[in-house]
C-alpha cells in the first residue's frame, strides 16, 4: 500500500490553526475577567437564632405526637401571642385553676418539676394552666445589669420582661374566667417561682394561694430583695426547696420576710425538699404531694357535687354512742 504524505506547509498550518484554537480557550473572557477582578456583593443578612421560638415549636410538635394537642391555647397579650396549655379538671367538680410559670430557657411542659404538676393536679379538681414565660438569659449572650436599674425607694426594680409576662398571666387569668373558674393558685418553679411572687405581690387580689418550687432571682434581683417580696404576700404560701450548700441565707431571708408581714391571710410554710429527693423515682410523686396537701389544706373547698358513698359498718359496728 502506498504511503500519502503532506506538504511541510500543509502540516504547519494545521499545527498553528490548532494552537490559535487553544489560546482562544484557554483565555480568559470578560465576563470572567469582572467576575475574577470584583468580589461577590457581601450579604449583610444574617440569621438569627430565636431558641425560645424552636423550643415551642418543638413543644406543640411533641403534644401533637402524643395526640395532646387539644390542650395548646394561643392568646395575645401586648400586641403577642404566646403559648398556653390547659388541662381541666378530671372530676366532676372544680376547686380552681392553678397558674404554672417555668423557669428561664424551658417551656410550659418542662419535664423536671411544670410536666409533672401540670398532669396530676387535674385529677385531683384543679384545672391547670401552663404559661409561656419570655427568655431572660439568651444562650450565649452574658448578662448585663445597668447600675441605673439598681432599685430606689421611689422606683422598685422590675423583673426582666416582667410587663409582658404580667399581662400573659392576665390574659389568661380573664380567659378562664370566661369558662367559669372562679379561683386561682399560683406555682412558679426557679425563675418563674420569682414572677409568681412578683405578681401576686402586686395584685393581692388576683389569687388564693402561692407555692415557690426551687425558686431562684432573676439576674437583676439579689436573694435579699426577691425575699422581700415576700412580705406583701397575705395569702397561705408553700416554699418548697432544695437546702443544699448556698442556698441557707436565702431560705433564712425568706422565712424572715414571710415573718414580717403585716396582714397575713395564711400559713408560711418553708419546707426542704432533700428528704423527698434521695428517694429518686418518687421524688416527683412527693413533690405532687406536697403540693396537693398545701392547696387542699390552704384553699377554699368548693363542695363536690357527688355526694360521697356511705361507708359499710360491717356486722359486728357498734356505735360509739350507746345508752
Amino acid at each position: 500500500m502506498k504511503k500519502i504524505t503532506l506538504p511541510f506547509t500543509i502540516i504547519a498550518l494545521l499545527s498553528l490553526s490548532s494552537f490559535s484554537l487553544l489560546a482562544e480557550e484557554s483565555q480568559p473572557t470578560s465576563s470572567d475577567t469582572n467576575s475574577q477582578s470584583t468580589p461577590p456583593e457581601s450579604n449583610n443578612e444574617y440569621v438569627v437564632p430565636k431558641p425560645q421560638l424552636s423550643r415551642i415549636d418543638a413543644l406543640k410538635s411533641s403534644l401533637t405526637l402524643r395526640h395532646l394537642d387539644h390542650q395548646i391555647q394561643t392568646l395575645d397579650a401586648n400586641g403577642e401571642t404566646f403559648l398556653t396549655l390547659y388541662s381541666p379538671s378530671l372530676t366532676s367538680s372544680t376547686q380552681g385553676c392553678v397558674m404554672l410559670l417555668h423557669s428561664d430557657n424551658e417551656h410550659p411542659d418542662w419535664p423536671d418539676a411544670i410536666a409533672p404538676l401540670r398532669a396530676a393536679l387535674p385529677k385531683y379538681s384543679w384545672c391547670t394552666l401552663s404559661i409561656e414565660v419570655p427568655d431572660i438569659i439568651k444562650r450565649a449572650s452574658p448578662v448585663q445589669v445597668s447600675l441605673e436599674d439598681a432599685a430606689t425607694e421611689t422606683s422598685p426594680i422590675e423583673l426582666p420582661n416582667q410587663t409582658l409576662v404580667f399581662a400573659r398571666i392576665q390574659a389568661t387569668i380573664e380567659k378562664a374566667k370566661t369558662e367559669g373558674v372562679e379561683q386561682f393558685a399560683f406555682l412558679g418553679y426557679k425563675t418563674g417561682a420569682s414572677y409568681a411572687l412578683a405578681f401576686l405581690a402586686s395584685n393581692a387580689s388576683a389569687g388564693s394561694a402561692l407555692a415557690l418550687i426551687d425558686i431562684e432571682p432573676t439576674p437583676n434581683l439579689s436573694e435579699y430583695e426577691t425575699a422581700q417580696l415576700i412580705r406583701q404576700i397575705t395569702q397561705p404560701v408553700l416554699d418548697y426547696y432544695v437546702n443544699n450548700v448556698g442556698s441557707e441565707q436565702f431560705a433564712m431571708w425568706r422565712k424572715q420576710a414571710a415573718n414580717q408581714r403585716a396582714e397575713k391571710k395564711g400559713d408560711y410554710i418553708q419546707l426542704d425538699s432533700i428528704p423527698d429527693r434521695v428517694t429518686g423515682k418518687n421524688g416527683k410523686q412527693l413533690l405532687i404531694q406536697r403540693v396537693r396537701g398545701f392547696l387542699k389544706q390552704n384553699t377554699r373547698q368548693i363542695n363536690q357535687r357527688s355526694a360521697l358513698p356511705s361507708a359499710k359498718k360491717g356486722l359486728f359496728y357498734e356505735s360509739p354512742i350507746s345508752n
